[in-house]
């Protein structure tokens, strides 16, 4: 199943950095549960949001073919406010080392207006598919 989390990107520069927006709704169905009376975003998905957003930074750095991208490691993530229904998060991506064998290192951070809601590091491997 593939699954697109984020909503569009509003700037990427190639081997360097991205950055994509996600704009939450009330009628999403994550908020009915996650708290009846009092919707927070879930914090895996904010993470979705920066892996996706670092996936295709990384796929995009790469030599042209098909990859999976496989999730390897979160450090340093911090949740530094809540976000909720009618929040607009800026999602950046920026790669911190070139991408060696494969193995991307990336720093993130999620902004609600102008205010940081989410650092991490996470770091990837791109496979390439055997078609």
């Amino acid at each position: 199943m593939r699954w697109t989390w984020i909503d569009r990107f509003t700037a990427f520069e190639s081997r360097k950095s991205a950055t994509a927006v996600k704009c939450l709704s009330l009628a999403e169905d994550h908020f009915a549960d996650h708290f009846p009376g009092f919707p927070v975003m879930p914090a895996p998905l904010i993470l979705e949001g920066l892996a996706q957003t670092g996936g295709i930074l990384c796929i995009n750095a790469m030599p042209p073919g098909d990859y999976d991208t496989y999730f390897l490691k979160i450090d340093n993530c911090k949740f530094k406010q809540k976000v909720v229904p009618g929040d607009t998060m800026i999602l950046k991506m920026e790669l911190i080392s070139p991408i060696r064998r494969g193995i991307c290192e990336m720093r993130g951070t999620v902004y609600i207006g102008n205010k940081i809601a989410t650092e991490a590091d996470l770091v990837a491997q791109l496979v390439k598919r055997n078609s």
